[in-house]
C-alpha cells in the first residue's frame, strides 16, 4: 500500500504503518493539551493510550493472519490505519467454514485478553471493582479514597479496550469481522457471491446511518468511519464479482494477441513513446535471440519517467520474474497472481509451448470491468 512502510516482521509478516496513523497519534495528543490546558502528562497518557489501541489492534490481526495460514492462506502484510487494521490476505479461503474462522479469530483474541486482564481484578472486592469500572468507563469515582493504583486501572481499562474492540468487530456488517462471519455462514446456502452481497448492503446501510449520526451531533469521525466502510463495502464486493467472473473465463479471452517487443537494449524513452501512443501499460522484454527475460511493468516504466532517466536501457528497470500462462488455462490463477505481485504482464503459450500473447494487467482490469457493468445485484453472475 503507498504510503507504508514497515516497522517489524513478525511470524514472516511484515507489519507496516501508514503515515496518516502518525497523523493522528498527533492530532490526538494535541487535542489532548488543548483540552487539559497543555498539561504534558495528560498529553502524555493520551499518546500511550493510542498506541497501546493500536498494539491490541496488531494482536487481534494476527490471529486474523495466523489461523489463515493453517488453512493454506498467506498474509502479505498487516497494515495500520488510522481506521484500525487490516490483514491483506492472498486470497479467501475457499470452504465457508475455513473463512468463519479467520474472520472468528480476531475477536476470540480481544476475548481472550479481556478475560486474561480480568483476572488480575478478582484481587478486589466486587464493590472495589464497580469502582474502578465507574472510574474507567464513566469518568466517575473518586479515585483518592480507593485503595487501588493508576496501574489496576490501567489493568481494568486494558480489559475494557478489548471488550470494546471484540464487540465492535462482532457487529454483522461488512467490513467488519462480524460482515465477514455472516458471509461465511450465509454463503453455505447462498454461495460467496449472494452472501457478500447481502454483508454488503448491511455494512452501508450502518454506514450510511453513521454518517447521518456523525452529521447530526457534528461529530466527524463517526461520518469519516462511515465513509470508510460505504466504500470498503462496495469495493469488496466488486472485487468477489471479478472473482466470480474471472473464474468462468479462460487466459486466451482476455489476453491481447498483437503486443510490442522491447529489448534489453532498448532505451526507457523508446518504451515511453509506445507507453503515451496506445493501450500498452506493461511490456515483455526480450534479449536479441527473442528469448523471454523478464517484465518492465507500468510503475517501474513511469519511476524511470520521474526520474528522467529516459535514456538509460530496459535492463536497468525490468524485473526478471515471468509468470508464464497456458491460453486454455482458467484465469483464476492468472488473477491470483496480479493481486500479490508487480509483474503486471505475463506472457501466455499455446499448448504446443509457442508464446501467442500477453496479459496485461491493464487490459486485464479494463476489460473485467466492462463485462461486469450493468450484470444483476442478486442471483448468479
Amino acid at each position: 500500500m503507498t504510503g507504508a512502510f514497515r516497522i517489524a516482521r513478525v511470524f514472516n509478516i511484515p507489519v507496516r504503518v501508514h503515515w496518516s496513523f502518525f497523523v493522528l497519534v498527533l492530532g490526538y495528543v494535541l487535542y489532548a493539551g488543548y483540552d487539559t490546558d497543555w498539561d504534558k502528562i495528560a498529553m502524555l497518557w493520551s499518546g500511550i493510550f493510542v498506541l497501546v489501541l493500536f498494539f491490541l489492534v496488531v494482536l487481534h490481526e494476527f490471529g486474523h493472519a495466523l489461523t489463515a495460514r493453517r488453512y493454506g492462506v498467506n498474509t502479505r502484510d498487516i497494515i495500520l490505519l488510522p481506521i484500525g487494521g487490516v490483514a491483506r490476505l492472498d486470497h479467501l479461503p475457499e470452504k465457508p467454514a475455513h473463512e468463519f474462522w479467520v474472520a472468528i479469530a480476531g475477536p476470540l483474541v480481544n476475548v481472550a485478553l479481556a478475560i486474561l486482564f480480568s483476572l488480575y481484578l478478582f484481587r478486589f472486592t466486587p464493590d472495589q471493582r464497580w469502582e474502578i469500572m465507574n472510574g474507567v468507563v464513566f469518568a466517575k469515582g473518586n479515585f483518592f479514597l480507593s485503595d487501588y493504583s493508576n496501574f489496576d486501572r490501567f489493568i481494568f481499562f486494558m480489559a475494557w479496550l478489548n471488550v470494546i474492540l471484540a464487540t465492535f468487530n462482532l457487529i454483522p456488517a461488512f467490513p467488519m469481522d462480524g460482515g465477514r462471519i455472516l458471509r461465511a455462514l450465509l454463503s453455505i446456502g447462498l454461495g460467496r457471491l449472494n452472501a457478500t452481497m447481502i454483508a454488503a448492503r448491511i455494512g452501508q446501510l450502518l454506514a450510511l446511518g453513521m454518517i447521518a449520526g456523525g452529521i447530526w451531533q457534528s461529530n466527524p469521525m463517526y461520518a469519516l468511519i462511515g465513509l470508510f466502510i460505504l466504500f470498503t463495502a462496495e469495493n469488496e464486493y466488486r472485487s468477489v464479482r471479478m472473482e466470480s467472473m474471472v473464474g468462468k473465463l479462460k487466459v486466451d479471452q482476455l489476453m491481447r494477441g498483437n503486443f510490442s517487443r522491447v529489448y534489453l537494449d532498448d532505451s526507457i524513452q523508446q518504451v515511453l513513446n509506445i507507453y503515451t501512443e496506445g493501450l500498452e501499460k506493461n511490456f515483455l522484454v526480450f534479449d536479441q535471440w527473442q528469448n523471454l527475460m523478464g517484465v518492465l511493468p507500468e510503475f517501474k516504466l513511469l519511476d524511470a519517467r520521474k526520474k528522467k532517466d529516459l535514456q538509460a536501457p530496459v535492463s536497468k528497470y525490468m524485473l526478471p520474474e515471468i509468470y508464464p500462462l497456458v491460453s486454455a488455462e482458467n484465469l483464476q490463477q492468472a488473477f491470483g497472481i496480479l493481486q500479490v505481485s508487480d509483474v503486471g504482464a505475463m506472457p501466455v503459450y499455446n499448448p504446443w509451448n509457442r508464446l501467442v500473447g500477453v496479459l496485461d494487467e491493464h487490459h486485464f482490469s479494463q476489460d473485467l470491468k466492462k463485462r461486469m457493468k450493468g450484470r444483476k445485484w442478486f442471483g448468479k453472475d
